[in-house]
């Protein structure tokens, strides 16, 4: 069986498709430097009573060791730790 990289949105989503009822469902967002943050939460609301996980979808490996992954946040949080580190270079590297 052959393994390909995907995104974690994208698998997400997969599960959601095919394992409709049988699973927890699986929300997420994706943000980018465009996102309209109001609209995101108005089309999306457990975005403002759930406790959040932030972290970039760009198919790279230990992203906690690099301080790219927040946990337990509120979307206040989220949107914090997002404008600050979207963007930013960061040297991946010396973890291979």
């Amino acid at each position: 069986m052959s393994t390909k990289a995907i995104y974690e949105a994208t698998g997400k989503k997969i599960l959601n498709k095919y394992l409709g009822s049988t699973a927890a469902e699986c929300r997420c967002v994706s943000v980018d430097a465009d996102t309209n943050w109001d609209e995101l939460i108005a089309n999306n609301r457990w975005l403002e009573n759930e406790r959040l996980v932030v972290k970039p979808d760009q198919l790279i490996k230990r992203r906690g060791k690099l301080g790219l992954i927040k946990g337990n946040v509120t979307i206040h949080g989220a949107k914090d730790f997002i404008l600050e580190t979207l963007g930013k270079e960061i040297s991946v590297s010396k973890y291979y």
